[in-house]
């Protein structure tokens, strides 16, 4: 904007908007000499600004009160720059501040932020008025906002990166005004770097840059879409065949403002013309396409403008329309509240800016009318799809509300501090807390957590910032009164900006009593069995003495038929007490496991030689399976003292141990070893058996859960899948840690660890696996 053009010789009284009325202002309050600028800065569609020179405002436009949000008694005195956080746009290399004091006037892309929140492009214009000794008085700012089209220019752009191994198309724009030649990374760009329209040409082939150059000027004369074909010579010399594709934006006064466009590669695709033809033909289809409504009319009613995007809607041409009466060729919009909002705009030279829906073809536009002494500028774009979604978004907020209001599970609204917003009537009762007690910020989901569940809250958080959801998992509030309400709970992220999530929980105190009696239930009848057990295997061993005891005396003596028959006898009792130790143990892991449930499980916990267990539970299981090895790999070291519980470490022991007998080759030995370093101790039990897939190894220590192995077994061989999660639980109760490493076909190694009793030495490494023989 220069000088001329910017000042008038008028001197006006400016309208300022304030709320919905406006109030006339004395020019007395505006820095000396710019009382002309301010009629046509109030007429304006552009955001006009009157800053000090000092870059503080003295006042702006309704223009720039819609652009940015904040009206002009908000932003009076304010520092122009601090307030829009305005910055260069990268493609903008001139500082405009600089620039601006050094030669009174800029022009260039600024990206700022309005008072939503919002980024903002604008092509802004700033001048500077200085006085009659030279000193700048005032700075005056036209800025258009342009970030539609900078959106439009990025995302043709990403269309075709996307595309860029297909067809090697590139997106450039050639700004008429500076001449400059912007690219992306593209065909293009590959080929050739040019800056200025003239670089451009020089690096076309000598009998195609005339016609290059000829198209180029009848789409500026004529405003006919530039389309040329070409050879282009890459900075290496080799010729490549280019097909470009322009259109040529202009400004809100039809001034040309730049061409923007696509360049393609053609050199293996000439041969393809039809198909090239089709994809220029979808990219003009888009180029065309830019842009929402925007149509102006005279004094007179009569159509002076008519935008592509305009024809559209109104489904006339715009040669069809241009001088002719609004009313005349649309007369349906009489009597409509469209047609009142124009007139009132007209008669009150105030911008009016309302819904209008088109019943016709069942369409909603945001309509905006910019009254000026020539007549009414129109601006409209259309918000269906934003309807149609708030529609459905008012339709799901109901159902989200009918659900939650309808008490069929809990539901809390909540941040990750632990403050509750809002939760219906169910999560109250399941607490015990009143609606008083939830408004009144009495209640935090974090201190109402039993504290063993802090890692499982801060594991949901986690995977709540990743996902925006995290998984169901349990836990255990404590209500108003103390007591723990067992619940299951899942939730997500309800707002993008902040850490409130929507959780919904089932009360699980139910279910968990219903364990509870069947886990009861289970210890009653593993005591019940374990007393006939018990008479059984008693006669089976005095049975087995006394038939040891008969053979003694009757060496050589005996008969063969009756020696036979007494050796058969002897291994019928040996299998049969063999099961009786397996139903012991299955009935000892019963009665463990419910002992848990209803955590009745104690531990004698005292210092103890971890070898000294070790090595008495091998030898144990050495005579009880006496047909099977079972090796002893014992440190140098033969006192590693632990705080345990000796029969219950045992336990676990004798547990590895006899799945790995069980699973193993009668020819391959199992290998019992310890490893120890600074703070832990570790036992490792090694089998040389099938393995486990990885899937078995994800749920090994799982109540319940048997291997594929587990299942196919015989009865007699029947496993409750008990064993090794009592095994895990009786660790972690030592504050020790349980694992296993199994590979499919080579076999498994289980371990469990224990921390040393010798809390002044530092900390060691996590122990490595010991290597498998």
């Amino acid at each position: 904007m220069s000088k001329d053009h910017a000042i008038s010789s008028n001197s006006v009284k400016i309208i300022h908007k304030k709320s919905d009325e406006h109030q006339t202002q004395s020019v007395n309050s505006y820095p000396n000499g710019l009382e002309t600028y301010l009629g046509l800065m109030m007429m304006a569609h552009d955001a006009m600004i009157i800053c000090d020179a000092d870059q503080h405002i003295y006042g702006w436009n309704p223009s720039a009160e819609r652009l940015y949000g904040w009206t002009q008694q908000e932003v009076q005195g304010k520092h122009y720059h601090e307030l829009l956080q305005s910055h260069t746009h990268p493609d903008t290399p001139q500082n405009s501040v600089l620039t601006l004091l050094e030669q009174d006037h800029w022009e260039g892309e600024l990206v700022q932020t309005g008072r939503d929140g919002r980024t903002i492009i604008v092509k802004s214009k700033q001048l500077i008025q200085r006085n009659a000794h030279g000193h700048p008085t005032a700075i005056l700012l036209s800025n258009q906002e342009i970030t539609r089209q900078v959106r439009i220019e990025q995302e043709l752009a990403r269309e075709h990166l996307v595309t860029d191994q297909a067809c090697k198309a590139g997106f450039w724009y050639w700004d008429l005004k500076t001449n400059n030649i912007r690219t992306t990374k593209s065909a293009l760009t590959n080929t050739v770097s040019v800056k200025t329209f003239e670089e451009y040409l020089q690096a076309i082939h000598p009998q195609d840059r005339i016609l290059t150059e000829a198209a180029a000027r009848r789409s500026l004369e004529t405003g006919e879409n530039f389309v040329n074909e070409y050879r282009l010579f890459t900075e290496h010399g080799a010729e490549h065949w280019m097909h470009s594709h322009g259109h040529i934006l202009y400004d809100d006064q039809n001034r040309p403002m730049m061409m923007v466009g696509v360049t393609v590669d053609i050199t293996e695709q000439r041969h393809l013309q039809e198909q090239i033809h089709e994809k220029h033909h979808l990219l003009k289809m888009v180029l065309d396409s830019i842009g929402d409504g925007f149509m102006a009319l005279d004094n007179r009613w009569r159509f002076t403008y008519v935008n592509a995007q305009a024809e559209k809607v109104l489904e006339k041409t715009s040669a069809e329309l241009l001088n002719k009466h609004i009313f005349e060729e649309f007369p349906k919009l009489k009597n409509t509240q469209f047609a009142q909002k124009l007139v009132h705009a007209v008669e009150t030279r105030q911008v009016q800016h309302f819904e209008f829906y088109r019943s016709s073809n069942k369409q909603w536009f945001n309509v905006h009318f910019y009254p000026s002494t020539e007549g009414v500028t129109i601006y409209y774009s259309d918000v269906t799809k934003f309807k149609l979604t708030e529609k459905k978004l008012r339709h799901s907020d109901a159902k989200f509300n009918w659900l939650a209001n309808a008490n069929v599970v809990g539901f809390m609204l909540a941040d990750f501090k632990g403050r509750i917003f809002e939760a219906n009537d169910l999560f109250l009762s399941m607490l015990g807390f009143t609606r008083k007690e939830l408004e009144a910020g009495l209640i935090n989901w974090r201190t109402q957590t039993a504290p063993e569940y802090a890692e499982l809250d801060a594991q949901s958080i986690r995977e709540l910032q990743a996902t925006r959801t995290f998984k169901p998992f349990e836990k255990e509030y404590y209500d108003k009164q103390g007591k723990r309400v067992p619940i299951m709970l899942t939730g997500a992220m309800v707002e993008r900006r902040t850490t409130r999530c929507a959780v919904i929980f089932v009360d699980m105190s139910a279910q968990k009593e219903l364990e509870r009696q069947k886990e009861l239930f289970m210890s009653i009848i593993g005591h019940e069995l374990r007393t006939p057990l018990t008479a059984i295997n008693g006669s089976m061993q005095l049975a087995q003495r006394r038939l040891q005891r008969f053979f003694l005396g009757k060496i050589g003596n005996l008969d063969p038929d009756v020696e036979l028959m007494l050796n058969k006898l002897g291994k019928l009792l040996d299998q049969s007490l063999r099961q009786t130790r397996v139903q012991n143990r299955l009935i000892n892991d019963l009665l463990d496991i419910s002992r848990l449930a209803i955590d009745k499980l104690e531990l004698a916990l005292q210092p103890i030689n971890l070898i000294t267990i070790v090595r008495e539970t091998v030898e144990d299981l050495r005579y009880t399976e006496g047909n099977h090895q079972i090796d002893l790999k014992l440190p140098i070291q033969t006192d590693i003292p632990v705080k345990a519980d000796s029969d219950r470490i045992g336990q676990v022991i004798a547990n590895y141990i006899t799945n790995a007998l069980k699973y193993s080759s009668p020819f391959e030995p199992v290998t019992v070893e310890v490893t120890y370093g600074e703070k832990l101790v570790r036992v490792w039990v090694h089998d040389q058996g099938p393995g486990l897939s990885e899937e078995d190894q994800k749920h090994i220590w799982e109540r319940y859960y048997r291997t594929s192995a587990n299942k196919n077994q015989q009865a007699g061989g029947v496993n409750l899948g008990l064993g090794l999660h009592i095994c895990q639980i009786l660790i972690q109760r030592h504050g020790g840690e349980v694992g296993v490493i199994s590979k499919e076909g080579v076999g498994s190694s289980f371990w469990f660890s224990l921390p040393i009793l010798k809390p002044e030495e530092k900390q060691t490494n996590a122990l490595e696996a010991p290597t498998r023989n």
